[in-house]
């Protein structure tokens, strides 16, 4: 009967532990790079980031014309604020310059 007991509680206690490092990483941002400025607002405010939390640079005009070229930071937690860069056309880059571009940055 003890030994049942035992197993009941470690099996429990490896449920509990891996729940707890699921939750540890939480949320993210998704990637709207390539989106338009209106799904990617969109996506962003599904995920939980407050309206007030985008920041948008770059072209005026048309939400669902307009491109996201940047999101910055990448993958944070919906509660940090986030800035699309938006254009008509984003200039392509390979992703190993843009990668440098945003360690630069940070």
């Amino acid at each position: 009967m003890k030994r049942g007991v035992v197993r009941v509680v470690g099996v429990a206690a490896v449920v509990a532990l891996v729940l707890v490092l699921a939750g540890c990483g939480g949320s993210t941002t998704p990637d709207t790079e390539g989106q338009t400025l209106a799904q990617a607002q969109q996506a962003l405010r599904d995920a939980g980031v407050p309206d007030g939390n985008i920041s948008v640079t770059g072209e005026s005009g048309d939400p669902n014309e307009l491109v996201v070229c940047d999101h910055d930071p990448d993958g944070v937690d919906p509660s940090q604020p986030v800035t699309l860069e938006v254009a008509q056309n984003c200039q392509q880059e390979d992703d190993s310059d843009r990668k440098r571009k945003k360690k630069k940055r940070r």
